[in-house]
């Protein structure tokens, strides 16, 4: 470990969901602080004081947070909402929906609290408008970069393909956005290469369903299916809908066929979709497990219950607190939410990576005379501005300027965490050592630095 690596870590979630990160971060055994969580349903908010406290604060809703008043952590993880991104959502607008407000939330707290590191997860359909989230996220004065990981790939049972974004503050990264990238890629690489019969989870793809645009009855799309059944084999030795306890006319139908399409082989196929949306998997392994998910598994004869999709996740439902008030329906929802406790495991050891936590505590030691570069002001405002240069890989203002003068106007150190206040913890109750008084920097960002990022 490098000598300014901090111990412990302080870290911060929003969109906290079932807190993957804490339980990854707890797996590894690596010291930690986990400062503050969000979320604004109830479920996640009751699992998380059952099994996974934050110190400081737990905010029901991101949207109405005061930033200033938020922890300053070093590592900041979320998931926020996919919804605007989803290939479900017909006719998304994308950044232009009501729900991306949460994503330039977290972008907010990024240019506010400055924190070193952040790991941000979302679902493919996002790279309909990734250059754009990219740009709002260079601007903001990181070094961000890209790269989907599904932990199918890791030989793990499930199939939850996602895109992870990874961004270090540019005046503490230590390589430019070309080698992180490129590290990046070839440390998953290797990680799959690693990962036993990873390559029958790479080649194995989902039955494929011609799709229709027309939007007809579940039974005229089930009749037209029918066609792609001749010459395959009755199925009879697989279970059948009433072996499954299959209630819904839908999800009967669509079994008996899908059993027949897999051909005699042990199938998992989700029935919360029309036939031709179906997630279907034949190679011993499940389909993405959705908030809605439906799945049946021929080997099981069975659907999947909802502690077992929370598990597939590689939770430790063992050593973890149920409260009474989470029902089976919140219990699934939560399961089809989550990140993948292997997947967010490697991501943040992956980002840890990419700071130079040498320079990183000599600027936190400094904290009281560097953030005066980031009060309001003219010298403030070209401080931002060279940073977001900088992230971006501008050339022509690595030539101007020399590496001293550079890195002199550049680097502005984080605030130091705040300190706790009476009120943080309305919904959560109080914590331990609340009142305490202790000396903080009050972190005052510029007005270039606050500014909405949605325009």
């Amino acid at each position: 470990m490098p000598v300014g690596f901090p111990h412990p870590l302080l870290v911060g979630t929003d969109c906290s969901g079932l807190e993957a990160p804490i339980f990854a971060l707890r797996a590894m055994g690596l010291p930690h602080r986990h400062l503050f969580s969000s979320d604004i349903a109830s479920a996640p908010k009751a699992m998380i004081l059952a099994n996974a406290k934050p110190e400081k604060a737990f905010y029901d809703d991101i949207l109405v947070r005061c930033h200033e008043d938020t922890p300053w952590v070093q590592l900041y993880i979320t998931g926020f909402s996919c919804k605007p991104f989803s290939s479900l959502h017909h006719g998304t607008k994308l950044l232009r929906e009501k729900e991306a407000q949460v994503f330039f939330a977290t972008v907010r707290y990024l240019k506010t609290k400055r924190p070193l590191l952040f790991i941000f997860e979302n679902v493919l359909g996002m790279r309909r408008c990734l250059k754009k989230v990219m740009r709002i996220l260079r601007e903001a004065g990181y070094v961000v970069v890209a790269q989907v990981m599904d932990p199918a790939q890791l030989a793990e049972p499930v199939h939850r393909p996602r895109l992870y974004l990874f961004g270090v503050r540019a005046d503490v990264a230590i390589a430019t956005t070309t080698a992180v990238e490129k590290f990046v890629q070839e440390t998953w690489k290797a990680l799959m290469a690693s990962a036993g019969p990873v390559e029958k989870f790479i080649k194995a793809k989902a039955k494929a369903f011609p799709g229709q645009k027309a939007e007809p009855k579940w039974t005229e799309r089930h009749r037209c299916f029918s066609s792609k059944l001749h010459g395959k084999p009755p199925g009879s030795t697989m279970p059948s809908a009433d072996d499954m306890l299959l209630a819904n006319p839908r999800q009967r139908d669509a079994w008996e066929k899908l059993v027949r399409l897999g051909g005699g082989k042990h199938i998992v196929a989700d029935l919360s979709q029309n036939i031709d949306r179906s997630g279907f998997r034949a190679d011993g392994s499940l389909p993405t497990i959705t908030p809605g998910s439906v799945l049946a598994s021929s080997l099981l004869r069975r659907t999947i219950v909802p502690i077992e999709k929370v598990m597939l996740h590689a939770f430790p439902v063992h050593r973890m607190v149920f409260p009474s008030e989470i029902r089976g329906r919140e219990l699934e929802s939560l399961g089809g939410n989550t990140m993948h406790v292997q997947v967010v495991a490697v991501a943040i050891c992956i980002g840890l990576a990419f700071v130079d936590w040498d320079l990183a505590a000599k600027c936190t030691a400094n904290v009281s005379t560097q953030c005066q570069s980031l009060l309001p002001g003219s010298a403030s405002k070209q401080a931002l501005r060279t940073t977001a240069q900088l992230a971006s890989g501008s050339k022509a203002l690595k030539r101007k300027l020399p590496s001293s003068s550079r890195s002199q106007q550049i680097r502005a150190a984080p605030p130091t965490v705040q300190k706790k206040q009476n009120n943080v913890f309305r919904e959560a109750g109080p914590t331990q050592g609340q009142g305490s008084s202790s000396k903080e920097e009050r972190f005052r960002p510029s007005q270039e630095q606050t500014k909405d990022s949605n325009t």
